[in-house]
Order: structure tokens, then sequence, then C-alpha cells
């Protein structure tokens, strides 16, 4: 993530600076949580005894999976993460296969297709104007053959 450096400058008065830093707070509640989580805490093990595999630490000592960021078993903070790839003015409720597509980008968590499909069954909106998938069928009736002269 990049920052963003704001200055304001009040009119008239020339000795007024202010810069404003935008953190994301929920990498910070990632990275804080990450080392209670015995799960994560056995990979940062493994990574630190040379067996990692497709786990890394980052530069800022952040756990990743595939340089995602690796979402501690935290039910708020995947809740969180679920909320707002699904309710965003943005998003507009994708489905669970678009809103998984659009998540493993940056995070990763063990179940965690399952858990978005989970959280998109749950959802109240989804569900009231989900297309119906089986077609309606009624009583087969014969078409008539014309004879033929």
């Amino acid at each position: 993530m990049r920052r963003l450096d704001l200055e304001i400058v009040a009119p008239g008065l020339q000795a007024i600076l202010l810069a404003l830093v935008v953190q994301p707070t929920l990498l910070e509640r990632i990275k804080s949580l990450q080392p209670a989580d015995p799960n994560l805490q056995k990979v940062r093990r493994d990574i630190e005894g040379g067996c990692g595999g497709d786990f890394g630490i980052d530069a800022g000592g952040a756990l990743r999976f595939r340089n995602r960021w690796c979402v501690p078993e935290n039910e708020d903070v995947r809740k969180l993460i679920l909320q707002e790839a699904h309710r965003t003015p943005y998003s507009i409720h994708p489905g669970g296969i678009k809103m998984y597509q659009n998540l493993k980008m940056q995070y990763w968590w063990p179940r965690m297709k399952a858990d978005i499909g989970h959280y998109v069954a749950q959802c109240l909106v989804c569900q009231q104007v989900k297309a119906e998938c089986r077609f309606l069928v009624g009583k087969l009736q014969s078409l008539p053959i014309p004879v033929w002269k």
C-alpha cells in the first residue's frame, strides 16, 4: 500500500504546515494479531527453521503466504474482511466465486473458500435477488403431426 502525504496550508498563514498520513487499520490489526494465533506461530517457527515453503515474512515482520496477508483465526477480523468485500457500495454483493477471486489476491487463511461460501449463503439480500436456477417444467404434450399427402 502506498502512503498518502497531504499538505494543508491555511490561506494567509505562512508558518503552518501539516502532514496527514493514512494507514490501513485492518492490515495493522492483522499484523498485530498474527503472533497470538497458534497455527501462524507454528508457520513462523517453520520459516525460521528454513522450511516455510510458500510462506514468508515481509520487511515489516508480517507473515505472508505467496505475498498475501495471512489472516489469523480471529472471527471479528475475518468477518470484517468478508463484510468489506461483500457489502461495500462498490462491490454490489458479489457471489461466492467472484468474492473468492477478489479476496484471494490479498488475503489467505485456511478454509477461506468455505468461509466465503457460507457468508454469501447467509446474506439475506443475495438470497432475495438470486435468480432461480431450476427450469419450471409442466406436463409434456404431444404436438399434432400433420398428415402428408
